[in-house]
């Protein structure tokens, strides 16, 4: 089996990144102004991205919504404050599949 050609491929091969940069593994260093899908806005790397997903993953790396994650209650207040918009309802969801079957 084969991966999908989904659109033509540049012939990189991403290997590293650190920051705002990604190395091949040739060695050469690009700026990352990549826009796309799963984006990293904070930066490939970052020392409190990768302490907290580390923490996370050593407790429990996924698990239903269909049960209780008081991180997943805990995020919705805080982003509820921080917004302005206490009084909505949080949704967490990773795809727009998700987003039109639950609409």
């Amino acid at each position: 089996m084969k991966l999908f050609d989904v659109y033509p491929l540049f012939d990189i091969n991403i290997v590293k990144g650190k920051g705002c940069h990604v190395w091949d593994d040739k060695g050469q260093e690009y700026l990352d102004l990549y826009g796309g899908h799963a984006v990293i806005s904070i930066g490939h790397c970052h020392p409190h991205y990768v302490e907290m997903l580390t923490k996370q993953l050593n407790n429990l790396g996924f698990y239903s919504n269909s049960v209780i994650n008081k991180l997943q209650v805990e995020l919705a207040e805080r982003l509820g404050k921080a917004s302005g918009y206490e009084d909505y309802q949080f949704f967490l969801i990773n795809s727009g599949a998700e987003a039109n079957e639950n609409a």
